[in-house]
């Protein structure tokens, strides 16, 4: 299986530097709006992910996870928008074998909170029951290991910065509520292991099908600096 590559200039990124810049020019984007709606909801579903970059002799390829948590819209009602999940993923690699050999060979699991922001753009104009709006996003991602089971805990890094994207499409369903599918693809800057030798390049990896369903609850106004909550 084809793994993206991740070149060695990561070791002299500043992956924080990075997350809070991409965020600054997320939030920029939405400032000329006045009034935006707010959603949220919950997501569930599934990642295909794998480490990059492992030493030679080793062989590894991707292995299958689940995912799930919430996530929170604030947009405009044309185009443009912004969105937070917090999302429970299982990521990591299974380990064919080393040095030519089967011994030793494991699925890792590397169990993180997951929590992107991504400027989302919607394509279409129609936001009533049936519509379907394509979707392009992008954005920081920061992720936090909650477990892993592997041999030692503490070769593991604890926060991995990276920086997730995709495409997807809504669909509209009755008193403004959405269903959510999302394909995205997630890369960590940030190295997993720490204090391994022949281990210090390798990164996260992962692609995942997410499925939500958002309902509104409520819209702000800028102009007023009010919160209205939801209609009914």
């Amino acid at each position: 299986m084809y793994q993206i590559p991740v070149k060695s200039y990561f070791k002299s990124f500043n992956p924080m530097r990075a997350f809070v810049l991409a965020l600054c020019l997320c939030w920029a984007g939405s400032v000329s709006a006045q009034r935006e709606n707010i959603s949220l909801g919950p997501m569930i579903g599934g990642s295909y992910s794998t480490l990059t970059n492992t030493p030679e002799g080793v062989q590894n390829k991707y292995k299958v996870g689940p995912s799930a948590g919430v996530f929170i819209n604030y947009s405009i009602k044309e185009h443009f928008g912004l969105t937070a999940n917090v999302l429970y993923s299982r990521w990591g690699t299974d380990y064919e074998s080393f040095n030519n050999s089967t011994n030793g060979a494991f699925k890792l699991n590397l169990d993180y909170i997951h929590v992107p922001v991504l400027a989302t753009y919607y394509f279409g104009n129609d936001m009533g029951p049936g519509a379907i709006r394509p979707k392009l996003f992008l954005g920081p991602s920061v992720s936090f290991m909650v477990s892993n089971n592997g041999l030692v805990n503490q070769n593991f890094q604890k926060i991995d910065v990276g920086a997730t994207g995709g495409v997807g499409i809504n669909i509209g369903l009755a008193k403004q509520q959405w269903i959510n599918v999302d394909v995205r693809y997630n890369l960590g800057f940030s190295q997993v292991y720490k204090n391994v030798p022949g281990y210090e390049n390798i990164h996260n990896q992962s692609f995942s099908l997410n499925v939500g369903y958002s309902f509104p609850v409520g819209q702000y106004d800028k102009g007023s600096n009010k919160f209205s909550g939801r209609r009914r």
